[in-house]
């Protein structure tokens, strides 16, 4: 019986195209040299018209991140969400939110679509041996969650 996971193209910014594993139920969780991303959501904000990404990644023991970036990569133009140049762990883990972010940023347009969105994020770790990771998640946001945030913000649809 085969272990191995299927990967599905996707199509990211720059016109290139990533092969992301998916299991049963949906894309499995992006992983490299001992990385897993644990969380990619987004979340409230300050108010009603704002939301945040929040992230979290799993950190192999030993490792010393000193540089994370994340960027919404989903479109045709790559988004920067985080740039921490001096990432804190908790436990192992590297948790983080981004400033609020306004209804109207583009970053956020992907909302207005009534369609479901599946959203593409790329971690560039840098650890203190100047050795890249690169981490691929997928996160699906389902019709309904689209739809109440929409509603927040005025929207009629």
């Amino acid at each position: 019986m085969s272990t191995e996971v299927p990967e599905h193209p996707v199509h990211v910014a720059g016109g290139k195209v990533i092969g992301i594993p998916f299991g049963p139920n949906g894309p499995l969780p992006g992983r490299a040299n001992g990385y897993e991303v644990d969380y990619a959501m987004i979340g409230p904000g300050a108010n009603d018209k704002e939301l945040t990404y929040r992230f979290v990644v799993k950190i192999p023991p030993g490792a010393v991140p000193q540089n994370i970036k994340v960027e919404d990569i989903t479109d045709d133009v790559a988004y920067p969400l985080i740039d921490d140049v001096h990432p804190w762990l908790d436990s192992g883990f590297w948790h983080i939110e981004t400033l609020p972010i306004k209804h109207d940023d583009p970053r956020l347009a992907w909302v207005l679509n009534v369609s479901p969105s599946l959203r593409v994020y790329r971690f560039t770790i840098t650890d203190n041996s100047s050795r890249k990771t690169l981490l691929y998640q997928v996160t699906p946001y389902a019709n309904f969650l689209k739809y109440e945030i929409r509603q927040k913000w005025g929207e009629k649809y």
